[in-house]
């Protein structure tokens, strides 16, 4: 009889401290950001990731700012807007930022390579026609420097492509970066650790390489950043069969994926597609997803073969004495990741503010 006595209190007690748990995880504050992005529709990683984010009760986006990257400022833009009516979050403000890098300027083999960061054309229609709603006047950096101001110690910024809106906003106020509570970085490639190549040149990867003064400016700028580079990617592949249970459900997101992605896989079922700013927003969301490790990191931005390559190490080493130390992720819990990224994109829109739905 003791012994039963003793299992039943031990139950209890277990169902007591998950209920703690429980309410305490519903209670927490979200944490607050801005998501600086060189945005495109899905399948391009961006939308994919911003369709983690939405979806995220963990995570307040204050607003996106957008950039040169993937393809032109203006592009980045116009699919954010579209994708906030698509996922119904027209309040979420977008802020136009750098349409050029720092320094490095458009040449034969960025044409030739991936990547239209350098384009001035019109953007492409995205899904559904163009937004109605409208980007603001205020300019992107303006906006991120006065959001971090106001708040101090209290925004995470989260940067998921060429750095050029956060070197800007650092080098504009000097009192920019010691305010912000923490930068997570989907750039760079550590040859350090496994799985460490480029993507765009055979060391370089594509959001560094587009601009590496601005990156070497922000790693450097005293910030607590974490690094989401090529190695924590590589550990990701998104299957055809978890884009069947993605789009398994109907939701104006999953209804967006069938009609921008579901093509892809229909062309080659066995393609694997890469996960790169969607590791980055989840690390935020549940940083036990990702193993990291403390190293310092500096970007080369001499005009040569290794141009825009990121370069990590235990200790400081010749030429990069201006290094700092960051959190380097380099290992995934894949089952887990996948878990929650499918969950949460297969669950209702959260977005309540308007009724607008793919197509509209």
């Amino acid at each position: 009889m003791i012994t039963i006595f003793y299992w039943f209190l031990a139950l209890l007690c277990i169902c007591i401290f998950t209920v703690a748990d429980s309410v305490a995880a519903q209670t927490e504050e979200p944490i607050p950001i801005i998501f600086d992005t060189d945005f495109v529709m899905p399948p391009q990683n961006d939308g994919l990731a911003l369709m983690l984010a939405l979806q995220s009760p963990e995570i307040e986006i204050l607003g996106i700012t957008t950039v040169a990257g993937n393809d032109s400022v203006e592009r980045a833009t116009s699919d954010a807007l579209r994708m906030l009516e698509i996922a119904n979050w027209v309040d979420i403000p977008v802020y136009q930022g750098a349409d050029m890098p720092l320094v490095h300027e458009k040449s034969d083999f960025a044409v030739r390579g991936y990547g239209k960061w350098y384009s001035n054309e019109p953007p492409e229609i995205p899904p559904g026609g163009f937004a109605t709603k409208q980007v603001e006047d205020e300019a992107a950096v303006s906006f991120i420097v006065k959001t971090v101001l106001s708040r101090p110690q209290e925004v995470t910024l989260i940067a998921i492509g060429p750095l050029t809106n956060i070197a800007q906003a650092i080098r504009a106020e000097p009192k920019f970066a010691e305010n912000v509570k923490r930068l997570v970085i989907m750039g760079g490639a550590v040859a350090l650790l496994p799985d460490g190549a480029g993507n765009i040149t055979p060391n370089a990867e594509f959001n560094f390489w587009v601009d590496p003064e601005a990156a070497r400016v922000t790693l450097r700028s005293g910030i607590p950043i974490e690094l989401s580079p090529l190695n924590v990617s590589r550990k990701s592949a998104l299957t055809k069969d978890w884009y069947e249970k993605l789009v398994a459900v109907d939701t104006p997101l999953t209804q967006l994926l069938k009609d921008t992605m579901g093509r892809r896989f229909a062309a080659d079922p066995d393609r694997k597609w890469l996960m790169y700013d969607q590791i980055a927003i989840a690390s935020v969301i549940d940083p036990t997803l990702v193993t990291t490790e403390r190293l310092f990191v500096d970007v080369n931005i001499d005009h040569g073969i290794s141009y825009g390559v990121s370069v990590g190490g235990r200790a400081i080493w010749p030429g990069a004495e201006g290094a700092q130390q960051m959190e380097v992720q380099y290992d995934l819990d894949w089952p887990r990741f996948v878990d929650l990224f499918a969950s949460r994109i297969r669950s209702p829109v959260r977005g309540d503010r308007v009724q607008a739905t793919f197509g509209q």
